[in-house]
Formats: C-alpha cells, sequence, structure tokens
C-alpha cells in the first residue's frame, strides 16, 4: 500500500530517522561504549502457518513460482519471544501459539527465566570489569510491561530501549529470519514433527558465530549515526554506507514552449 502512494522503503526510514534522530544519535553514544558480550537483546516476532509450505519447482528469472511444496496438515500460527546473547547465543525462548494473542504474561515469563541467567550490572564500575550479560536491550513493544521490567532490575539487569524505528540496531532481527527459513526446511523435510518442536528445532540451529556476526552489523548500523565517527575527517570517514536516503527520479529536459 506504501509503494502505490510513492514511499519506499529507504524513504519510510529516512522519515522515521529524521523524526527520532536526537534519540537515535543518544543511544547510539551510549551503545557504542558497551562491550557487545554485555548485550542480552530481546524481542517477539510471529510466524503464520500458511508461510510453512515452500517453493517447489523451477520457474524463468524475475517471475513468481506458483507450485507449492505439498502441505499433509494445517500449521497454527506461533507467536515466538527470544532473548540472544553474544556469548552464548539462543539464551532464553518462549513459544505460544495463536490465539490466544501474545499478551504482557508471555513476557513476564520470559523476563522469569531471563532473570536467573543473566548478571548483575555494577554502577560506576568500567565496562572492562562488569560481566558478560548484564544489559537487556528491546524495543517499546506494548507486551513489554513493568512487571518483568521491575522483575529484571531487582535482579540487577541494566535496561536499555531501542530508539523508535531502529530494527537495524537488535542483533536479534536477523537470527528471526534464519529461524523461519530454518522453520520452513524442517517442515519440509520432516513433515510429522510436532508444530512447537519445530519452531524449538529451527531456534536451536542458529550457531553462535552467526549471532555474533549480527551483533558486529548492529553495531555498524549504529556507527553510521555517529558524526564522530563517520563525519568527514573521522576515522570512519567513506568507510561505513550514508544514513538512507531517497534517491530522486531522473529530470526529464525542460519542457520547451513551442511558438
Amino acid at each position: 500500500m506504501l509503494r502505490l502512494i510513492g514511499y519506499s522503503v529507504k524513504k519510510v526510514e529516512r522519515l522515521a530517522s529524521e523524526r527520532c534522530l536526537v534519540q537515535i544519535i543518544a543511544h547510539c553514544r551510549l551503545a557504542r561504549h558497551i562491550p557487545d558480550r554485555c548485550i542480552v537483546v530481546a524481542d517477539e516476532t510471529h510466524f503464520h502457518g500458511a508461510a510453512m509450505p515452500r517453493p517447489r519447482g523451477r520457474a524463468l528469472v524475475s517471475q513468481p513460482l506458483e507450485a507449492l511444496a505439498p502441505d499433509p496438515r494445517a500449521r497454527q500460527i506461533f507467536s515466538s519471544i527470544a532473548a540472544v546473547s553474544y556469548t552464548r547465543g539462543v539464551l532464553e525462548l518462549t513459544v505460544s501459539e495463536i490465539p490466544p494473542s501474545q499478551c504482557g504474561d508471555d513476557w513476564v515469563l520470559l523476563g522469569t527465566s531471563l532473570a536467573r541467567r543473566t548478571n548483575g550490572f555494577v554502577p560506576g564500575a568500567p565496562w572492562a570489569d562488569l560481566p558478560n550479560d548484564c544489559v537487556l536491550l528491546y524495543d517499546n513493544a506494548s507486551v513489554h510491561n513493568a512487571l518483568a521490567d521491575e522483575l529484571l532490575t531487582i535482579n540487577g539487569v541494566l535496561l536499555m530501549h531501542l530508539p523508535p524505528y531502529c530494527p537495524n540496531f537488535s542483533a536479534v532481527e536477523p537470527v528471526f529470519a534464519e529461524y523461519k527459513r530454518a522453520a520452513r526446511n524442517l517442515a519440509y523435510h520432516h513433515a510429522g514433527l510436532d508444530d512447537r518442536i519445530i519452531h524449538v528445532l529451527a531456534f536451536a540451529s542458529a550457531p553462535v558465530g552467526a549471532i555474533q556476526g549480527h551483533y558486529h552489523e548492529a553495531r555498524r548500523e549504529m556507527w553510521r549515526y555517529l558524526p564522530e565517527l563517520t563525519g568527514p575527517g573521522m576515522p570512519l570517514d567513506g568507510e561505513l554506507a550514508p544514513v538512507p536516503i531517497e534517491l530522486q527520479a531522473p529530470q526529464g529536459p525542460p519542457a520547451v514552449d513551442m511558438p
């Protein structure tokens, strides 16, 4: 729908970045000094059962493939909340069927389990001396309620919120993409597996090395917003792609009035 009225992905990203630029830069400057090993990233995603069948067959380049692999049974919609760690991979996971819809109780359940697997943040201590997994980074979704925040804070976890419209700063988003691809492959090759087992195995297949690469990419995305790093004459000047901008369509020659 947005494309029909002239809004591309880059244009939406640019408008959102301009609107929240002050918050984005403040977040990037704060996160710049936090080691990746200290950050646990959590988020939620949905996987519709109709997305389970994957394409099978051949088609010409740039033409959609309409033949789908056979699906022997109806697939349920699942909601997953996952927390990933730089040093330990997928740290916590909750998988629930929809309906009922995802609610704050799912986030409290994850926070209760996560509080036992994270370490305490010590205010004022140098980051080099802090333990792994002592900072929780997450967005502002409605399921993130105050009860879970209070529970994590009591257990010494430092809470950090992502700025609005910045999924590229979250290392868990690429993990979700890999999880959905792995779930499709499992449903295709092992049709007899239970749906919940498929989702758990798909998350378990995410290697720690790949998750660490997602952390590095998220950090590079944040560096792009720091003029003290990527500005003219700065250490990373020209090394990173600029913040997304909307390219203007080439203009034709000016109209000439005929006599």
